[in-house]
């Protein structure tokens, strides 16, 4: 009998488990980390994420996500910056727009080398030949 319960209930906690955790997604992302404000006040800004690349969730391409972060107050340095982000990513139902993606983000930083607006570094010779040099099959 107890083997049939423990077993009942562990069958009952996955299934409880799944729907919950596929509905949500750990990533990592880059963009262009904008502040949106429907009124004009500080108070009721929000900050968004322009994608770039663009990305593909569940079938759905993605090219803007909405942040979420307990500390929103952290972000006014990064403003107008490329970044790379991590958190998690669900899906907020809106009555009128339908559903949209939130990251809840974890972690955020600035980005320098991925960022298409601004010029790469030069490389200088000497790494030119570093890099040759590893990737040879030598």
């Amino acid at each position: 009998m107890r083997p049939a319960r423990f077993s009942a209930f562990i069958l009952l906690a996955f299934c409880v488990y799944l729907p919950l955790h596929a509905k949500s997604k750990h990533l990592t992302v880059t963009g262009k980390l904008t502040q949106l404000s429907a009124t004009g006040s500080d108070s009721d800004a929000a900050w968004a994420l322009q994608l770039n690349p663009v990305i593909t969730v569940d079938g759905r391409q993605i090219s803007n996500l909405e942040i979420k972060t307990p500390h929103p107050e952290k972000l006014d340095s990064l403003q107008d910056e490329f970044v790379q982000a991590t958190g998690t990513l669900t899906v907020a139902v809106g009555d009128a727009s339908g559903d949209y993606p939130i990251l809840k983000l974890s972690s955020v930083h600035s980005v320098r080398y991925n960022n298409p607006t601004k010029d790469k570094p030069k490389s200088s010779v000497w790494s030119s030949v570093v890099n040759f040099f590893a990737l040879s099959p030598i």
